[in-house]
């Protein structure tokens, strides 16, 4: 039982430091604004996603089935009870890992979601300037002109094709 929690533990790491490059490489993505690239990235990153969540709920099956061996023990508190000192240390190890991985990657996200952010604030900048500089006039008119334009003022977008 124990070794298939140790083999599940592997791979939910292994699976994590995959998550952590595709964080990196959608940094590089984000700030290259390479959108189709993202979205390929997004694509792979969600099958990751899947097979995580289909590992960690084998995981937390499996300590479950342990846990109700040992009844009124948490999984740490079994852990320190396990006379074999190597699985102990990897089960320590394996943890930790795990743990570190996951607030890099948690890290790692918040640096994306802040570029995301950024990206689209820069859009939605850049669509004001180009909607605001089609209904200003760079030109003298007399103040009756003025104030028929400002009647018929259309944005940009505003208009038919």
């Amino acid at each position: 039982m124990l070794d298939l929690v140790v083999t599940t533990l592997d791979e939910l790491i292994s699976l994590q430091k995959q998550l952590i490059r595709y964080a990196e490489r959608k940094q590089t993505v984000l700030i290259e604004r390479k959108v189709d690239e993202l979205t390929e990235l997004v694509k792979e990153e969600s099958k990751l996603i899947k097979q995580l969540g289909e590992l960690e709920d084998e995981r937390q099956q499996l300590m479950a089935d342990v846990l109700n061996e040992h009844p009124g023990l948490t999984f740490s508190e079994f852990t320190d009870q396990i006379s074999d000192e190597k699985v102990k240390k990897e089960l320590h190890s394996q943890l930790k890992t795990l743990q570190m991985l996951l607030t890099e990657l948690q890290a790692k996200n918040k640096v994306n979601e802040k570029i995301l952010e950024d990206s689209m604030s820069f859009v939605q900048h850049m669509i004001t300037q180009v909607t605001k500089s089609k209904q200003q006039h760079f030109n003298y008119q007399s103040p009756v002109g003025q104030q028929k334009a400002q009647i018929n003022n259309q944005g940009f977008f505003d208009t038919r094709a």
